[in-house]
C-alpha cells in the first residue's frame, strides 16, 4: 500500500531537512544549499504542517532534531543521497566524457590554463569544462566532477584520501614580490642585495587583496614595531590581478607560492625579503559526496597534483 502523497517530501524539502539536522542551523543549511534562509525555513514548516509533527527544538542558539525526526532522518538522508547519485549519473551520461572542473579564477588563469594542454594530450578521450568561481558551488547541482578548494590545512602532510577530500599538496607560504624595475627604482638595484631594508616597505606601495589581512599578519609576524599601512591605496579582489599589478611595477605584493613561482622563474618578479608567511589554508581536491572521484576526475587529480607539487618544489 503506497503512502499518501502528503507524507512524501520533495527532494528540496528532504535536502533542507538533512542539512538543518546535520548543521543544527537554518542559516548554515541555507549557505550549504545556496538557498535563502526563508526558503529553508519554509521547507521545514511545510513538512511540519503536512506531517503534523515538530521536527526541531531550540537548544541555545542552535536547533536539534526531535525524537520524531531522529527516527526517520537516516532513511531520508539515504534516499536524498541516492536521488542525487541518480541525477549525477544521468547527467554524466548526458555529458559523457566531459570532465567539469571547479576552480578559483586566479588558480585557473595563473596555473591551470598555461598547463592544461599537457592534460589534454595525456588524456585525449576527455573533454574538459572549466567552471571558475570564487564562491563555493554545490557540486551536484552545478554538475562539477572535481573541484579544487581552499580549506583549512590538516595536520598530516601525506597525500591520502579522506572521504571525498584529497589531502593537500605541500604546505604553501606567502612571499613578498615585486618587479625588478620597481625594486631598482627604490634601491638602485634590479635584484635583492641580501641585506633587506625594512624602510623599503615605508616607501613602497603595498598591493592588498580585498577582505584579507595578509599584510597585517606579515607585519605582526616579521616586522613588529614598524608602521603598517592601514589604509591601502591599491586593492584587488583576485590574486591574478594582484600578480599582474606587481609584474607591471605597481608595488609590493604578498602572494602564495603557487601564484608567483612561474613569474619568479621567468625573472618577471623578484623577492626582496626572505621572510615568508605560512598559509593558513591549502588547496584540496573534492568530489561530489554521492559520487566520489570518477576515473576522469582521478586522472585530473593525479596530473594536476603532480604539476602543483613540481611547481612548489621550486619554492
Amino acid at each position: 500500500m503506497s503512502a499518501p502523497r502528503r507524507f512524501i517530501p520533495t527532494l528540496q524539502e528532504a535536502r533542507s531537512l538533512d542539512a538543518v539536522s546535520r548543521l543544527n542551523s537554518v542559516s548554515a543549511a541555507a549557505r550549504e544549499l545556496n538557498l535563502s534562509q526563508p526558503t529553508v525555513s519554509y521547507h521545514i514548516s511545510k513538512l511540519e504542517e503536512r506531517w503534523n509533527a515538530k521536527l526541531f527544538r531550540a537548544k541555545g542558539r542552535n536547533l536539534e532534531p526531535t525524537e520524531f525526526l531522529r527516527a526517520i532522518i537516516p532513511e531520508i538522508r539515504a534516499v536524498t543521497h541516492q536521488l542525487e547519485h541518480i541525477g549525477h549519473l544521468v547527467g554524466s551520461q548526458y555529458h559523457q566524457k566531459v570532465l567539469s572542473i571547479g576552480i578559483a579564477p586566479s588558480l585557473a588563469s595563473i596555473v591551470l590554463q598555461p598547463r592544461l594542454d599537457g592534460f589534454l594530450r595525456r588524456s585525449p578521450e576527455i573533454n574538459v569544462r572549466i567552471c571558475a568561481a570564487n564562491r563555493f558551488v554545490n557540486l551536484e547541482e552545478e554538475r562539477i566532477d572535481v573541484a579544487l578548494r581552499l580549506l583549512p590545512r590538516l595536520h598530516s602532510q601525506e597525500a591520502e584520501v579522506n572521504g571525498n577530500a584529497l589531502l593537500p599538496v605541500p604546505q604553501e607560504h606567502m612571499r613578498v614580490v615585486c618587479a625588478p624595475d620597481y625594486l631598482a627604482a627604490l634601491t638602485g638595484e634590479l635584484q635583492p642585495n641580501g641585506k633587506p631594508d625594512v624602510g623599503l616597505l615605508s616607501q613602497a606601495q603595498l598591493i592588498h587583496e580585498d577582505e584579507t589581512v595578509h599584510w597585517a599578519n606579515y607585519f605582526a609576524a616579521f616586522l613588529a614595531g614598524h608602521p603598517f599601512e592601514t589604509r591601502p591605496r591599491l586593492t584587488f579582489n583576485n590574486a591574478d590581478m594582484i600578480l599582474q599589478a606587481a609584474i607591471s611595477g605597481q608595488g609590493f605584493a604578498l602572494l602564495r607560492d603557487v601564484y608567483v613561482m612561474d613569474a619568479l622563474g621567468k625573472g618577471c618578479l623578484v623577492e626582496p625579503y626572505a621572510s615568508r608567511l605560512p598559509c593558513e589554508r591549502v588547496f584540496q581536491f573534492v568530489a561530489p559526496e554521492a559520487i566520489g572521484f570518477t576515473q576522469p576526475a582521478s586522472s585530473f587529480v593525479a596530473w594536476f597534483g603532480a604539476e602543483l607539487k613540481a611547481l612548489l618544489n621550486q619554492a
